[in-house]
């Protein structure tokens, strides 16, 4: 017997979901708040489209061409061009300092994901979605073409995407469930899944061409039923016109109780049996063992009521594919909305002050006695027809009593005070939106240089939380694409070289190297703990320019013995394609020490070392020959007393001779005296030498880190 099915029934999210699941998401999604209607009627102001059907009738009716003021648009392209002048680089950190150097090569390698994936791309078009709807999203995933970068980073449109509007979380890591839907050709979703062709065949049809009760198969009876009882038309899955089927991807979260480990730091991880470190700790006691609440990412994909799949997120990271970018939200329903929300009404009032100027400039008093004009050649209706017009003739009654009975008077009195209206309200427009006439390039009442960058900074200050946000969503589009490059690099050996000014020096990630203890692993990608922030200082080719200008003055400041060190940096400043190299020639004409590779200041500091080495030998060498001087001395002295001794006779002779050699030794103990200052001397100066080297080497990486941040 077939299981029932009730459309109304409430179901719990749990793993592999069942209908009873989806139709309450369903059901939750078309009870969510109205916000897409008005969010659609933003871009059209944007898009030019702002007149509606009744204002179009009046233009029309008041004879008035139609209008095309559209003033939001240039007012919201300059804050889409304040994003792109700003926009900045990925960067990979991390809190220790034993992982520096996988940071540094997991920033070279996120940075070329960045530019082959056009990551930068979609988020400017998300970005722009944001400022004019209230709600941008970028998608970050695996591209399935494998002939194309196998990363891909592109802009969703804002009415394919469905949340969970009880979410608070601005990541949606709260969020119990996320819908994508997408339109795609029959034949492609069979293609995509071939398993469940006969049942998308035969919702296709409309179950016309089999009897699913026929047969023992009752997954097609059960499919036939669940689609007769859903409440929803076909024409919401099923486009029979066009051959297109919409396909809804579904990631939604459930809980798990798994164990947990709890470090001794206050870290928690996740207990795996397939971990032989998690075993080793957990029997040694060195770890605490606790069971909790764990979410599951899970994805499925339907066809109106028919689940094709269901499986487990198949994403290194523990969110959804799809990442927010919120301009404002409401405080009451959390709906989101751009900046054009608060425009439409001065642009709307613009269009009707224009309408009303254009009838005050065109308005035409006439004043006419009833026997001023010929009726027979022009009555009062064609009379008053023809004072619109720039070319108008009138037939006036040559009896008429009185010769100033016909009078037409033109009142613009009103056009004036209308006219400062519509300034007004143009200046509305771009205040409510945090843009300011120079912001725009446009002439201001400011005069003075401070009073403009004032305003730009009050314009950046009115557009500081969308920016923040933008921000935000930004890192959070990094951290997932250094997820998917973590996950791929784990387990392989790996070069990737990074760039230093004109230098390059390669890092290696996950190479076997052998220790005294044994084989190890260099630079383990799965025990780094990393993160993506952004770069402080913008990448863009205005932001180098600024950037140069405010660096040469201060280089024409500088005394001379600084400009060497400073010009080079200078030049790495510039656009300039082969500025590096140019640099370096600078340097090394100056005599200026450029920046050094590490592998550079290693090999430094062992020749600094094998030089003290050497002195300190040379040091003991000459010290050993002055002290076998002072023996050689003191044995003749002591030959020559045991010969005076022996031979009375010569006792004058041989006392003079010991005098003398009194005299040399007490001038070879002197000699030895300097010497040995001398040689403390030469230690000190090697100490001396060694601290400057040190300072020398401290200055030089100084100078690294500037030319870093000026590349």
């Amino acid at each position: 017997m077939i299981e029932a099915y009730d459309a109304n029934a409430s179901a719990p999210i749990t793993k592999d979901m069942d209908i009873a699941a989806y139709n309450k998401i369903c059901r939750d999604i078309r009870n969510q708040p109205k916000w897409r209607l008005d969010a659609d009627t933003d871009c059209d102001y944007y898009d030019g489209a702002q007149t509606s059907v009744e204002v179009n009738q009046r233009l029309k009716d008041a004879g008035i061409p139609p209008q095309d003021s559209n003033l939001i648009k240039p007012t919201i392209n300059a804050v889409l061009g304040l994003e792109a002048r700003s926009r900045t680089d990925y960067k990979v950190t991390s809190d220790d300092e034993a992982q520096a150097e996988i940071a540094e090569g997991l920033s070279a390698k996120i940075k070329e994901i960045e530019t082959e994936s056009r990551a930068d791309r979609a988020m400017s078009d998300a970005y722009s979605s944001m400022i004019r709807a209230g709600v941008g999203w970028v998608e970050v995933s695996r591209e399935f073409d494998p002939l194309k970068y196998p990363y891909r980073v592109r802009e969703i449109h804002r009415n394919d995407i469905w949340w969970d509007w009880t979410a608070r979380e601005p990541d949606l890591s709260d969020a119990r469930y996320l819908r994508r839907d997408k339109w795609v050709d029959r034949e492609q979703a069979l293609r995509m899944f071939p398993e469940e062709a006969a049942l998308i065949e035969n919702s296709w049809s409309g179950w016309n061409t089999l009897d699913v009760y026929a047969g023992t198969d009752t997954g097609m009876a059960r499919a036939y039923e669940v689609e007769q009882v859903w409440g929803r038309v076909q024409e919401e899955y099923l486009n029979r016109a066009s051959g297109m089927v919409r396909l809804s991807e579904l990631w939604y979260r459930h809980y798990e109780e798994a164990p947990v480990l709890m470090l001794p730091d206050g870290k928690a991880i996740e207990y795996s049996e397939c971990n032989p470190y998690h075993q080793q700790a957990v029997a040694q006691g060195l770890v605490q063992v606790q069971k909790s609440l764990l979410p599951r990412v899970r994805v499925s994909i339907w066809l109106g009521p028919h689940k094709l799949m269901d499986v487990a997120t198949p994403l290194p990271h523990g969110n959804f594919p799809y990442v927010p970018f919120w301009c404002f939200r409401k405080d009451r329903s959390r709906s989101p909305y751009g900046l054009i929300r608060d425009m439409r009404g001065p642009q709307d009032q613009i269009i009707d002050l224009d309408i009303l100027l254009y009838e005050v400039l065109n308005s035409v008093k006439v004043e006419v006695d009833n026997d001023a004009l010929d009726l027979a050649q022009n009555t009062y209706q064609e009379v008053a027809q023809n004072m619109n017009s720039l070319r108008s003739m009138t037939v006036l009654n040559s009896q008429r009593r009185n010769a100033n009975g016909f009078r037409v008077t033109r009142e613009h009195a009103l056009a004036t005070q209308v006219f400062q209206l519509v300034q007004e309200r143009k200046k509305r427009i771009e205040e409510v939106g945090g843009v300011y006439r120079a912001m725009l390039g446009a002439s201001t009442e400011a005069s003075s240089g401070v009073a403009i960058n004032n305003l730009v900074e009050q314009g950046s200050t009115v557009l500081a939380e969308p920016n923040d946000n933008f921000r935000y969503a930004r890192r959070l589009v990094g951290q997932q694409l250094l997820a998917f490059a973590a996950a791929d690099m784990v387990g392989k050996p790996m070069a990737i070289s990074v760039r230093e000014g004109a230098r390059r020096k390669v890092i290696y990630i996950n190479r076997q190297v052998m220790t005294p203890q044994g084989p190890v692993v260099e630079n383990d990608i799965t025990t780094a703990q990393v993160k993506v922030v952004l770069e402080d200082i913008p990448a863009t080719p205005t932001f180098r320019a600024q950037q140069l200008q405010a660096f040469s003055q201060m280089v024409q400041a500088a005394p001379p013995q600084f400009q060497a060190i400073m010009y080079p940096a200078m030049l790495e400043l510039s656009d300039i394609p082969n500025r590096h190299e140019l640099a370096e020639q600078t340097r090394k004409a100056a005599g200026v020490t450029g920046p050094t590779t590490p592998e550079q200041d290693q090999q430094q500091a062992q020749m600094m070392q094998q030089q003290q080495a050497m002195q300190q030998q040379m040091i003991q060498l000459q010290m050993a020959l002055a002290a076998a001087n002072v023996k050689k001395t003191e044995a003749q002295a002591q030959s020559i007393a045991q010969e005076a001794q022996g031979d009375g006779g010569k006792n004058a002779q041989l006392q003079q001779q010991i005098e003398q050699l009194k005299a040399q030794l007490a001038d070879k103990s002197a000699e030895l005296e300097l010497k040995a200052r001398d040689l403390e001397l030469k230690e000190e100066k090697i100490g001396i030498d060694a601290r400057l080297a040190a300072e020398k080497l401290s200055l030089d990486h100084v100078n690294k880190a500037l030319s870093q941040r000026t590349i």
